[in-house]
């Protein structure tokens, strides 16, 4: 499993989790569910200098409406 830092574009509070783990590979569209129980639409990753960061869109009630989220949000 690999560890990946999380970074909230835009609705990030207490109850959001600071690490996602993950057997499978992820990539920029991708949709994760994270701890609390809330999908994220992966907008950019990271490498950083000992951790791999993954930037979140905004928290969303499935799959399917967090990439529709992210897509709307991206296009503007």
């Amino acid at each position: 499993m690999r560890k990946f830092k999380l970074n909230y574009q835009y609705d990030n509070d207490d109850s959001c989790p600071a690490t996602y783990e993950s057997a499978d590979s992820i990539k920029i569209g991708d949709a994760i569910r994270v701890d609390n129980g809330m999908w994220h639409g992966v907008t950019d990753i990271r490498i950083l200098k000992r951790d791999i960061q993954l930037t979140l869109s905004k928290s969303s009630q499935s799959e399917t409406e967090a990439k529709l989220v992210m897509k709307q949000l991206i296009s503007g």
